[in-house]
């Protein structure tokens, strides 16, 4: 269907509003920005969205405030609140309730749309997000060193005489995790369904687990369950066992952890064709071999997620510049050939999401005034 060019002018100035939040949305020449945001909002929508601003969980605004600047269109202030409970319910913005309070705020395409898409995806979606996400928006993601979710090492790779950080022990960060807890479908396992090329490290999809406000809003639109602290670490231990990869949210106030692979998940099978990904990723570890343990029995090998391992005259090595710390291969090495060690540099993750999104949106400022 062809656009008129007030409908383009339009989807323009959405793509335009949305791109002034930390991960923005970018222009592309091909157009792919464009048709991604006309194929997640409707005309209505896309005019609404412009009178919101940007938020994770701190500066998400009540309807009142909302309503307020968005007086000039004459509409209703229910009217508003079911446009904004549609777009909320199709996975277009951020939400919490308070009380009896409701706050909004327009949500980064990811950590926020892509992911809301859950059980909900079609083909098409599918195809105009690789389009806009390859074409250009990882490329920012990059530019402004806007890594959302860090590798934490699974737990069987921790030797007891390590002094870890409590940021990077996941049993740790969930003692101080407030609940409601919950667990949904991976949507990048669910898009590899649809596309028939099943996950080759596990058969589960319930392996992504959210707490706090970000489970509730999961549990209240029914994109996910409710779960248990217990159940919590059961999903997590089967993850470790199957080899997936635990990448927390990169703040202290845990909001989220993935359990990725590099044959689905989108962040590191991209990185995965790069040549540095260890460089690239948040992580505070990494592998080595002792090289008079190794069996050459290659098991290292087919665990890394980011074919970091090679076998040279039937003894592994670790090419440092691949490997992202995740300690898959040191928990299943049957020599005890393989450890973590600590990188020179450690990261602090930052005391909450809207933290990191403060440091992103500042880095992103200072490259706009270089250029």
């Amino acid at each position: 269907m062809s656009l008129s060019n007030e409908n383009i002018a339009l989807y323009r100035k959405l793509q335009e509003h949305l791109d002034k939040m930390p991960l923005g949305f970018p222009s592309t020449k091909s157009g792919s920005d464009i048709k991604l945001l006309r194929r997640l909002f409707t005309s209505k929508e896309a005019e609404i969205a412009m009178y919101l601003k940007f938020g994770w969980n701190r500066d998400l605004e009540p309807l009142e405030t909302i309503y307020k600047r968005a007086k000039e269109t004459e509409i209703s202030k229910e009217e508003l609140e079911q446009i904004l409970d549609k777009m909320v319910q199709k996975g277009l913005l951020m939400f919490k309730r308070e009380v009896e309070k409701k706050y909004y705020g327009n949500a980064l395409l990811m950590i926020g749309m892509f992911e809301f898409q859950v059980n909900k995806l079609t083909r098409e979606f599918i195809e105009d997000f690789h389009d806009y996400f390859g074409n250009n928006w990882l490329g920012e993601v990059i530019k402004v060193k806007g890594a959302q979710l860090r590798v934490i090492p699974v737990e069987q790779s921790i030797e007891s005489e390590h002094i870890i950080s409590n940021y990077d022990d996941v049993i740790k960060l969930l003692e101080t995790t407030d609940g409601p807890y919950m667990v949904t479908n991976c949507i990048c396992r669910q898009i590899k369904d649809i596309l028939e090329q099943p996950c080759k490290a596990t058969s589960r999809r319930e392996v992504c687990l959210a707490f706090g406000f970000a489970a509730e809003l999961y549990i209240e639109q029914g994109w996910g369950r409710a779960i248990s602290k217990e159940e919590v670490l059961e999903i997590l231990r089967k993850n470790q066992e199957e080899g997936l990869v635990i990448q927390p949210d990169n703040s202290q106030n845990l909001t989220v952890i993935c359990s990725c692979c590099s044959c689905c998940c989108e962040g590191l099978s991209k990185i995965k064709l790069l040549p540095n990904p260890g460089n690239l990723t948040i992580t505070n570890f990494y592998a080595d071999v002792e090289s008079d343990l190794c069996s050459g029995c290659g098991t290292c090998v087919e665990i890394c997620p980011m074919e970091a391992i090679t076998l040279i005259d039937d003894i592994s090595s670790i090419q440092q510049k691949r490997c992202i710390g995740c300690g898959n291969c040191v928990a299943k090495c049957p020599s005890e050939a393989i450890k973590l060690y600590k990188r020179e540099r450690q990261f602090i993750p930052y005391p909450t999401m809207d933290d990191l999104y403060d440091k992103i949106m500042e880095r992103k400022l200072n490259l706009k005034k270089k250029f």
